[in-house]
């Protein structure tokens, strides 16, 4: 159930920031382009994109996979969290709500990291997965350092989700959405030009979530406040400056174990067994960050663009857990420890650039020079005691005691460094506009200090490398490209437990494809890859408890993303992706052990009606499935010999509700 009450009915009596009336009409929502703060959509294809060449883009232009959610995609599914809405997008597992630990997405079957606004956000802290602050997602595919250097996790990708921004039009936004499981989550969104002259417009939004969930003794509570604050001479020159602030608590969920879960062979768990004492403190994670953003153009040429942020984030993590999938005692007992995670990261960001942009003959020229510089100083620490052991037959579980750190207990107490910088040279050329060339370099540079704190053991470790990316996109015929790419990535190590210290992961892809913008409103891209990712930390035979980087990874692919959009009233949405991801070297596992959380297959139809006249004018029906084949959901084997792995499953969501969309415009 999804309330909404708006400004609209109020609007005719509202004027612009210059005294004039504004004038109401209600507009089909698909019908033709609208422009929004992150650029230009029709319905649910996102026109350009800034994420895949750090400035917008056409999709046909883009040697490299680049997929978009504009913000009516999530209007038109009623979606709740950022993790629902990325399951449209081929080849990414979103991490679900039920994780609280410092985990990332999935994409092409590697760890990939959330940026926002084009910056990353070391371990997600806070609400992460709150949508009233959203105005599209950005989704980029494969090895992302050159443009999107820093966090722990770009081997993957990037999901980037670009926030809202204030708009000369005055407008409030208030709404409830209630379900099951006593899911309550009140929402609002207010904008207001400052002054008369619309250079100064102020926004803000807020919401709070609160539910309980199908799990026992399992309920969340988030919230998150977004204030911004553009500054603008409207002719060029712009200062937006961006907060936020939220913090989101549950009791942790470690998850069942596979033995009385998926072998039943013996016993059987409760699927909606929480596996812990039920009166285990809550964790809890914060955020709190600042943003800018300067924009300033020179001339017709030349302008410059700069972000920065900084923030804080904590975490606070108590937990009961087991540390196997099958019995340590037999038949059906688990020892069961009480763990305790603690984080405490700040972070610094900047990421400065000078775009050139100019004709040269039969060529159109876009020029990038860019320096970034990200610093995060993370102190972490985790401990774990054995509780007792626990028959999940018939489950008994010990009361929590927060562990205190001995010499017995300490799996992690370090403090670390990261800093990840680098300068970027990117040049895009397009030939009788036909051919599109990208190239880049990023002279980048990794350096990693750590020290653990309970054995006194420190690491420093620097490495500079250049990364190349080159990619050309041809446009066979209006509307359809034909494109190939190589990029490399470069991934700082964290949390390294070895004789000497670690270097950074290396990831090479290489991609070839098709883009499609054809008439009929009919768009996408068809794609297939392979990611090689090397220095990999894996267990030392020669001593047990240290970690080597010698293990290698692949993963391979096809995907699939389409937008259909026939007319002002349909709207569908398909994608598909096959992922191979695998282990090729290792010291434990076999060449070809299946990579964990990786469904082989995956895939999301949605379509939805808008009713644009008549006596159902303003009425959306929505309907949608998505299919994952089965995946591993760790990489040892059960007694079998075989991986242990989750069954195929298909979820089928439907929605109908009334909207009115308004569009504003001055009076002559």
């Amino acid at each position: 159930l999804a309330a909404l009450m708006t400004a609209s009915q109020a609007a005719a009596q509202q004027t612009t920031a210059n005294g004039a009336p504004i004038e109401v009409t209600v507009t089909a929502p698909r019908d033709g382009v609208q422009q929004t703060t992150a650029g230009p959509v029709r319905g649910y294809q996102a026109l350009t994109s800034a994420s895949g060449a750090r400035v917008p883009t056409p999709a046909l232009e883009l040697p490299q996979s680049v997929n978009v959610l504009p913000r009516k995609v999530l209007d038109d599914q009623g979606t709740i969290s950022q993790s629902e809405a990325l399951l449209n997008v081929s080849g990414v597992q979103p991490l679900t709500p039920l994780s609280f630990g410092q985990l990332g997405p999935k994409l092409r079957g590697f760890a990939a990291e959330r940026f926002v606004d084009g910056l990353p956000n070391y371990y997600d802290g806070g609400a992460r997965d709150l949508t009233v602050n959203v105005e599209r997602i950005e989704v980029l595919k494969g090895p992302a350092s050159i443009l999107n250097q820093g966090g722990p996790n770009p081997i993957g990708g990037v999901v980037n989700v670009i926030s809202r921004a204030p708009t000369p039009n005055r407008f409030a936004t208030f709404g409830i959405t209630g379900g099951t499981n006593r899911y309550l989550s009140p929402f609002f969104d207010v904008n207001q030009p400052l002054n008369q002259s619309g250079t100064v417009l102020f926004r803000m939004t807020g919401q709070y979530e609160g539910t309980r969930d199908g799990i026992d003794v399992l309920n969340r509570q988030s919230y998150a406040l977004n204030p911004s604050l553009l500054l603008t001479n409207n002719a060029g020159t712009s200062l937006l400056l961006q907060g936020h602030l939220s913090r989101r608590s549950q009791q942790d969920y470690p998850g069942l174990p596979a033995v009385g879960t998926l072998d039943r062979s013996g016993y059987s768990v409760r699927r909606d067994l929480f596996p812990g004492t039920p009166d285990i403190p809550k964790a809890y994670s914060t955020n709190q960050n600042v943003n800018l953003r300067f924009d300033h153009a020179f001339n017709n040429v030349w302008s410059t663009f700069t972000t920065a942020r900084i923030g804080r984030s904590t975490f606070d993590e108590p937990a009961q857990f087991t540390l196997s999938n099958a019995p340590v005692f037999r038949p059906s007992t688990f020892g069961v420890f009480n763990g305790l995670l603690t984080e405490k990261t700040t972070e610094a960001s900047i990421n400065s650039n000078l775009v050139a942009k100019f004709d040269w003959g039969a060529t159109r020229n876009r020029i990038l020079l860019g320096v970034d510089y990200n610093r995060v100083t993370d102190r972490g620490a985790l401990f774990a005691d054995l509780a007792a052991p626990v028959d999940f037959a018939n489950p008994v579980f010990p009361g929590y005691v927060r562990p205190t750190a001995n010499r017995f207990n300490t799996f992690i107490d370090a403090n670390n460094r990261y800093v990840q910088s680098g300068a970027t040279v990117q040049w895009q050329s397009t030939l009788y506009e036909r051919l599109h060339i990208l190239g880049a370099l990023k002279l980048a540079h990794v350096d990693i200090a750590s020290r653990d704190l309970s054995t006194g053991a420190a690491f420093n470790t620097r490495e500079t490398k250049v990364l190349p990316r080159i990619g050309t996109a041809f446009e066979v015929v209006k509307g359809l490209s034909l494109f190939a790419a190589y990029n490399e990535g470069l991934r700082a190590v964290p949390f390294f437990s070895g004789a000497r210290a670690p270097r950074p992961e290396q990831a090479r892809q290489f991609e070839g494809g098709v883009k499609f913008d054809l008439g009929y409103g009919l768009s996408g891209s068809l794609a297939a890859f392979q990611i090689n990712r090397r220095n990999v930390a894996v267990f030392d035979p020669a001593n047990p408890g240290q970690q080597i980087q010698t293990g290698e990874q692949r993963s391979r692919g096809f995907e699939a993303d389409v937008v259909w959009q026939p007319n002002a009233n349909l709207s569908i949405l398909a994608s598909y992706a096959h992922t191979n991801a695998v282990i090729t070297k290792d010291t434990s596992f076999a060449s070809g052990t299946a990579l964990e959380q990786v469904p082989r297959n995956a895939g999301r139809l949605w379509a939805n009606y808008a009713f644009t006249e008549g006596p159902l004018q303003n009425l959306s029906i929505g309907a949608g499935i998505y299919a994952a084949s089965s995946q591993v959901v760790a990489l040892s084997p059960n007694a079998a010999g075989q991986q242990w792995r989750t069954p195929a499953y298909v979820t089928v969501d439907a929605v109908s509700y009334t909207h009115l969309r308004a569009h504003e415009t001055e009076a002559d």
